[in-house]
């Protein structure tokens, strides 16, 4: 199934490590990025975890239904994902 999965991370000195840290997460799970796009640093509505302002990434992804509660249980225990949201895409079809 393919979803989009926006998430808000908190702003480190190497955001990139963080990326890579997503994407473990959603590798471990038998999850694959289709696309990427950062939206960079943007202030949030409200503050999150004392932060004001925080790196929006946008990923495409192939992952089974199963996985997701996984995913998200993961991401709840990592103190640098912000929030997250995953949509189901019924547009894209896959083989």
């Amino acid at each position: 199934m393919t979803y989009e999965l926006t998430l808000i991370l908190r702003i480190t000195d190497n955001v990139e490590s963080l990326k890579d840290v997503v994407k473990n997460i959603l590798q471990k799970h038998g999850a694959s990025v289709i696309s990427e796009d950062s939206w960079d640093v943007k202030k949030l509505a409200y503050n999150i975890d004392d932060e004001n302002e925080g790196y929006y990434l946008f990923l495409s992804i192939e992952s089974p239904t199963e996985a997701i509660d996984r995913i998200i249980s993961d991401f709840r225990l990592n103190n640098d994902v912000l929030r997250y949201f995953f949509i189901k895409n019924p547009n894209i079809k896959t083989a």
